[in-house]
């Protein structure tokens, strides 16, 4: 008996099967939450600064450690599902890549529960500052300083960033028609790119660039006091349907504006 099947009988571990729907949806829950526990995480390590001075860190911070997320949780996920994350992405296969609906709704609500979940462990991480700083947002995103009134604007901007992230994670994954990254390099590869759009694109929203990464955390913020995060159409518009919006309108470019473009390889 291999003793991968000890542990399962003995409780261990859960009983799921190798290539079922069950394992996926499992995967995406786990590869959400681990992304919103080290996305977030580093947000909270940035605003409540418990060891260094907030000083010594910035956006940059915030950045590379979001890219070292999404790396991460694509490397543990990715071999089960792609590691989509992301309902941005699902939605993506669904419509240029033949995801049945039904598969794609499972996937958004394991994606949904495990950022719920990623949040939850990031806030008992810091429940020590909390507690003596008071509620911070270090949940959802928001708009930047110039850009809170401008609804149609901040939509703009999701619906961009979202549309190179999906152009870049279809480029990196291509490794049939495009380049390609050797060596399983591709998740670590996805990390940059989510750290390119951070760092050129992110200011003005927070760059969510993913409906669950923010209203996932954001009903978790809502449920331990934060009245804030539920107000106005901003939650709705601009990092739940910019997104969608942006992976889709990504997805059609890649397939019809640089795939007819690339030479055939010589076998």
């Amino acid at each position: 008996m291999a003793q991968s099947e000890i542990y399962t009988r003995k409780g261990f571990l859960p009983m799921i099967r190798r290539e079922t729907l069950g394992a996926e949806l499992w995967a995406e829950f786990v590869g959400t939450a681990l992304l919103i526990l080290f996305g977030d995480g580093v947000v909270a390590n940035v605003v409540f600064a418990p060891r260094l001075a907030g000083t010594a860190y910035d956006w940059n911070t915030i950045a590379w450690g979001w890219a070292m997320a999404v790396a991460m949780a694509v490397y543990v996920a990715g071999g089960i599902t792609g590691a989509h994350i992301n309902p941005a992405v699902t939605l993506a296969a669904v419509v240029r890549r033949g995801m049945p609906i039904g598969k794609a709704i499972g996937y958004w609500v394991a994606q949904l529960v495990g950022a719920f979940v990623g949040a939850a462990l990031v806030y008992l991480v810091y429940l020590g500052d909390f507690q003596k700083k008071g509620f911070t947002n270090v949940f959802y995103t928001g708009p930047g300083g110039n850009y809170g009134d401008i609804l149609w604007q901040n939509f703009i901007v999701e619906v961009i960033g979202t549309f190179v992230l999906i152009v870049f994670i279809y480029a990196i994954v291509d490794s049939v028609n495009n380049l390609g990254p050797g060596a399983n390099l591709w998740p670590f590869m996805v990390g940059i790119a989510v750290f390119a759009i951070g760092l050129s694109l992110g200011g003005p929203t927070g760059y969510a660039i993913n409906p669950a990464r923010d209203l996932g955390p954001r009903i978790f913020s809502l449920l331990v006091g934060d009245t804030n995060g539920f107000t106005g159409l901003y939650w709705l518009v601009v990092p739940i349907l910019g997104p969608l919006v942006g992976g889709v309108l990504g997805a059609f470019f890649y397939d019809f504006g640089i795939t007819p473009a690339l030479p055939v390889k010589k076998s």
